[in-house]
């Protein structure tokens, strides 16, 4: 099947913000299980929804986790998906141990790790931030796992200034205000920000281990990833592979000219950008991220090498 011709769609998901349905942080729990999966070394925990269909698995960003995913999942179950969402090692509940590698090649382990024992394959791997960094570097090495790729505000694929970076110690702040702070720069919609959702993040990231593992993570971030660039390895290793891009209008994290840098960089992929939505657009606006996924879905689902 030949790959849609470029989709910058700025209008693709509720234009102007114009009838879109945002819905709490909480929602979708009530029809997701999770428990937890060891791999690499790492015990992790998964978060599941739907029994059959087309199988895609979320990747969170840096300070975030597998929860962040669940509002999407009923409206993806509903359209015949089958969705699991993992948390990083030094993320959620998973493992927060020293000794964790918290690079590219320890988190890319852990997630092949659980597919492998999951028994997954020919999957659709949805990666946000450090996420889509994540999953183009798995999708490149694991053709036998992988069949398509979602790079929500990527990094990785494309180079990350310095200006955009933020500090080590504000993404490892686990405080109220921290966590505030971050949220309120992470989204467009401030109404999202309840005070439930950043006590909810704020006691997970201040659990055991968390300040010293997101640290780490955050220092890689910032120092490494530049250096571990996936886009040309992506190109080489598996030029026939769809690569959908989605970015949000109002991204400060990863801005806009980051998602049109990877799109030059990744010929053949597609750019979908969302607007008013800040860096995280599938938690935003749920329903136009999966209109997006629907719309492409016949193309993501082709078979590759």
């Amino acid at each position: 099947m030949k790959a849609p011709t470029e989709a910058d769609s700025s209008l693709a998901a509720g234009e102007g913000g114009g009838g879109r349905r945002s819905y709490p942080f909480q929602y979708g729990r009530d029809s997701v299980i999770t428990y937890p999966v060891t791999a690499a070394g790492v015990t992790t925990r998964v978060v599941e929804a739907g029994s059959e269909g087309d199988v895609l698995v979320c990747l969170h960003g840096a300070g975030s986790r597998a929860d962040r995913f669940t509002p999407m999942m009923p409206s993806l179950v509903k359209h015949g998906y089958h969705v699991f969402a993992i948390d990083f090692p030094g993320h959620g509940v998973a493992d927060k141990r020293a000794e964790i590698d918290y690079t590219g090649a320890g988190l890319a382990a852990v997630v092949e790790g659980v597919l492998c024992n999951l028994g997954l394959a020919g999957v659709t791997l949805v990666g946000t931030s450090l996420g889509g960094h994540i999953a183009a570097w798995v999708a490149a090495q694991r053709a036998d796992l992988v069949k398509s790729v979602v790079l929500i505000g990527a990094v990785g694929v494309n180079h990350f200034p310095e200006r955009f970076q933020t500090p080590i110690d504000t993404v490892a702040d686990g405080s109220v205000e921290g966590v505030r702070r971050k949220l309120g720069f992470l989204v467009s919609d401030e109404t999202l920000l309840t005070d439930a959702w950043v006590r909810e993040e704020s006691m997970i990231n201040t659990s055991t281990g968390a300040r010293e593992a997101l640290q780490k993570v955050a220092r890689y971030l910032n120092e490494g990833v530049n250096g571990e660039r996936q886009d040309a390895r992506l190109k080489k290793a598996r030029p026939n592979l769809p690569v959908l891009l989605v970015w949000g209008s109002d991204d400060k994290w990863t801005p806009l000219e980051m998602g049109r840098e990877a799109q030059e960089n990744l010929p053949g992929s597609v750019l979908e950008v969302m607007a008013d939505c800040g860096h995280a657009p599938y938690f935003e606006d749920p329903d136009g991220f999966v209109d997006i996924l629907l719309r492409h879905r016949a193309w993501l689902q082709r078979a590759t090498g």
